[in-house]
């Protein structure tokens, strides 16, 4: 069968959890097309570059550089619906141009059809607000199953019963759409890990949009004039080739690495501080390593997901505004013991479900 992959373009996140679900649907024969944008494209092209690719711009949200998102988002409501019209279209001539079968979209509201099978892939099927826009949930709830509805079937990264990675994100779920709970969905191998010796003090894997991407990266380095110990920044730039320049001697930044690489940094770091993004979480959970969480500012599924696994034990966190690099402190905890590990059970998914639908 042919089947089209459309990840969201908001960071690398979207695309970096489809990879179990690409290699699943290429090793049972299926052909698999990837229709991406900017970074998630760049990513999946250098992870499969035997595939087709078709380049498929999406609605690129502007973020607010303080810390209140929602003005920004309700200001982009109008250009967003237009954009998941347009990506509905968009669509509609590629199921005819390339003979799809299966549409499976990472959060892209716009990547449904009446013509062939379509799956939503999300974790937040429960929309988190700030505490003031209590008021508008219903709405928003509203809003997300609208869409969400428009497809076949839902697919959630995370676990239907406790431990539940993404809490109330991804419970409760409308029961009269159909949903299938996939568990950790990360690239990783997490049976290949080996014992590495201790030789970065901080890693910090930098994601999400801009500008707070970057204001997060001038707060580390500005830091690390002052901390001992070696530094590796991962900047989640795939599609950049320069540098800052003028960075501290004890720093080493690298746009994007591969995938051997970001897992010997990874068993290398004595600390790793990372923003809390989901898939984020998904990949150092395989990898069975903890972390040290400085959500997005404003962005209320990063700050529920940094509170609810600080509760549990898992991580440890703070906001961006009392970050001190000095200051971190990983949790020791054999976290990957915590979380059933599922490699084998999104191939035995598919394998079944495929034949279902054949």
């Amino acid at each position: 069968m042919n089947v089209l992959v459309c990840p969201l373009n908001w960071g690398l996140g979207h695309a970096t959890r489809c990879v179990p679900i690409i290699n699943a649907l290429k090793n049972l024969g299926n052909d698999v097309i990837i229709a991406a944008d900017k970074g998630p494209l760049a990513f999946l092209r250098q992870a499969f570059p035997d595939l087709e690719y078709i380049e498929f711009p999406g609605f690129d949200p502007k973020y607010s550089k303080n810390n209140s998102q929602v003005f920004k988002f309700l200001f982009s409501y109008p250009r967003a619906k237009r954009a998941f019209r347009r990506d509905h279209r968009k669509l509609e001539t590629l199921i005819k141009e390339h003979d799809i079968d299966i549409v499976i979209s990472d959060n892209r509201f716009g990547c449904w059809s009446r013509n062939v099978y379509c799956v939503f892939i999300t974790h937040q099927l429960h929309i988190q607000v700030p505490h003031i826009w209590k008021w508008a949930s219903p709405f928003i709830r509203i809003f997300n199953n609208r869409y969400i509805k428009r497809y076949n079937e839902v697919w959630v990264p995370d676990y239907e019963d406790d431990p539940s990675l993404a809490g109330k994100l991804s419970h409760p779920y409308n029961r009269r759409i159909k949903t299938e709970y996939l568990g950790i969905m990360s690239r990783f191998d997490a049976n290949n890990q080996e014992v590495t010796e201790k030789t970065i003090k901080y890693l910090v894997i930098l994601s999400g949009p801009e500008k707070q991407r970057t204001v997060f990266e001038n707060i580390i380095l500005e830091q690390a004039k002052g901390t001992k110990g070696n530094i590796v920044i991962l900047r989640a730039k795939p599609t950049d080739e320069e540098l800052p320049k003028d960075v501290p001697a004890n720093v080493r930044m690298y746009n994007h690495v591969d995938d051997e690489t970001f897992v010997k940094f990874v068993n290398s770091a004595e600390n790793i501080i990372c923003r809390g993004g989901y898939s984020s979480l998904m990949d150092l959970i395989r990898l069975g390593k903890s972390a040290y969480l400085v959500p997005t500012p404003g962005q209320t599924e990063q700050e529920y997901l940094a509170k609810h696994l600080c509760k549990e034990g898992y991580f440890n966190k703070c906001k961006q505004s009392n970050f001190r690099l000095d200051k971190v402190i990983t949790p020791e905890i054999t976290i990957r013991e915590r979380f059933r590990d599922n490699v084998s059970a999104i191939d035995d998914f598919l394998q079944i479900w495929t034949e279902n639908l054949r």
